[in-house]
């Protein structure tokens, strides 16, 4: 049995938020590029829809990222690695 099961579960946890913080900071650079791509003076329409769509998809895709990091959380909480690692 490990020594200090609550500190790698701790790691663990500050871990994965970590990984989904900076997935996040990517999503909004993304987000802030194509945003601003859609200023360009004189665009035509199903470009600036195209940017616009691409936008709206970078900042969408943190909510499934969140829903991971739930999901992941429970498994850290409920030691299914732990258990895994048994084997």
């Amino acid at each position: 049995m490990p020594v200090n099961t609550e500190a790698r579960r701790r790691r663990q946890r500050r871990q994965a938020a970590l990984g989904v913080a900076l997935f996040g900071l990517l999503q909004l650079a993304c987000t802030a590029c194509f945003a601003a791509l859609c200023l360009i003076p004189g665009l035509p329409g199903w470009l600036f829809a195209l940017f616009a769509a691409l936008a709206v998809f970078c900042a969408a895709l943190m909510i499934p990222a969140l829903m991971v990091l739930k999901k992941r959380f429970a498994e850290i909480k409920g030691g299914e690695l732990d258990e895994a690692s048994k084997y």
